[in-house]
């Protein structure tokens, strides 16, 4: 992998870290390039998992206030899908929004120009500032939707698992 991963998004939480008074710590840096070489969705175990492997003295609740930390640098946008939070990268990314397979729980981002004018000529329409907007739409994907509806039904208690498409 690049050394350069996230480099950008580095200097922006270094400065977040200087500008807050906080302590810059090989323990954050490890969860921020973690957290930035991932392209899932990932949950505070998730990472945690991922940030173990190479550092197996880091804990959950260290993994969980740098997510935190990150999110209010603006390098992180926490997600809550089916009760479970996860988190993903923010930081200069284009707005999109998801599918979320209620059997799997894979996750699908997609964009659409089309949604975005009308949504605005709804809101413009009715006077209303949108400030920003969430969509998640829920469902089957292509693979479960695929296999018998009781194969389906026995898996809809399955973890989401953290894929970004």
């Amino acid at each position: 992998m690049r050394s350069d991963v996230g480099r950008e998004e580095k200097e922006v939480f270094a400065a977040y870290l200087v500008k807050n008074h906080l302590k810059r710590s090989e323990q954050r840096e490890v969860i921020l390039d973690t957290f930035l070489r991932s392209q899932r969705h990932l949950s505070v175990d998730d990472l945690l998992q991922l940030v173990q492997k190479r550092r197996s003295d880091i804990g959950r609740t260290t993994v969980y206030r740098t997510l935190k930390l990150l999110q209010s640098a603006g390098l992180a946008q926490e997600l809550v899908l089916q009760g479970q939070t996860r988190f993903e990268r923010e930081y200069k990314r284009q707005h999109h929004d998801h599918f979320i397979c209620k059997s799997c729980g894979e996750i699908f981002e997609f964009s659409s120009a089309e949604i975005e004018r009308i949504q605005d000529e709804i809101a413009a329409d009715i006077g209303f500032v949108i400030e920003g907007h969430r969509h998640q739409i829920f469902g089957l994907c292509r693979r479960c939707a695929s296999r018998s509806p009781r194969e389906a039904r026995g898996s809809e208690a399955a973890p989401l698992p953290s894929r970004r498409a």
